[in-house]
């Protein structure tokens, strides 16, 4: 299966005319891109950035099921991530499937998602409370 690339460091956006992408389909797919499971509804949940916030474990048994013939039963938390607002835009990339010169901005980086993860000491992706994670990715498998 492949995984999604997450980058794991920030520029500082605003000065380099940063731009608003869909926070919530980037967090989907990169939920999507890190799930352990095979056979699962994975959603990603919106979480206020704050210490004051629910952690992610509350966050995804809080939200509301999904019926679907899966997720009927809810959400489990599996991981955390942090969607970062206002990146550069890299703009469009011409050409079709092969390129006859460099596309624009080329070794430039636009998007940038942290995961958590569960095995850094001292840090769990889904009881973290702190201004970290933006975006909880929770799972529903199939009963078995």
């Amino acid at each position: 299966m492949g995984r999604i690339c997450l980058i794991l460091t920030c520029l500082l956006a605003p000065a380099l005319g940063g731009k608003e992408y869909n926070l919530e389909e980037m967090a989907t797919s990169a939920c999507i891109g890190i799930s352990p499971a095979g056979y699962e509804t994975v959603v990603a949940v919106r979480r206020w950035c704050n210490a004051q916030a629910p952690d992610c474990n509350t966050m995804c048994n809080e939200a509301a099921p999904f019926e679907n013939g899966v997720a009927n039963g809810g959400f489990t938390c599996f991981n955390s991530i942090h969607v970062y607002k206002k990146r550069p835009s890299l703009g469009k990339r011409p050409g079709g499937t092969q390129e006859s010169t460099p596309p624009p901005n080329v070794g430039k980086y636009g998007p940038i998602i942290h995961k958590y993860g569960s095995n850094i000491p001292g840090i769990d992706a889904c009881t973290t409370r702190s201004c970290g994670p933006n975006y909880c990715c929770c799972s529903a498998t199939l009963p078995q």
